[in-house]
């Protein structure tokens, strides 16, 4: 019972690490997204927002 229990845990350990790791990806993004140049003079990056 005790090894399912531990298994469990390492698996949501898992989920939560590539949650986070995807959640601060998409905030990097977002965060040069927002701060870019307004003359448009870094656009190649976000195209797919445009």
């Amino acid at each position: 019972m005790e090894i399912i229990i531990v298994f469990m845990y390492i698996v949501l350990f898992f989920i939560v690490l590539v949650l986070s790791f995807a959640s601060v990806k998409y905030f990097i993004i977002m965060w040069k997204f927002k701060n870019r140049k307004k003359d448009g003079s870094e656009d190649e990056d976000f195209k797919r927002f445009d």
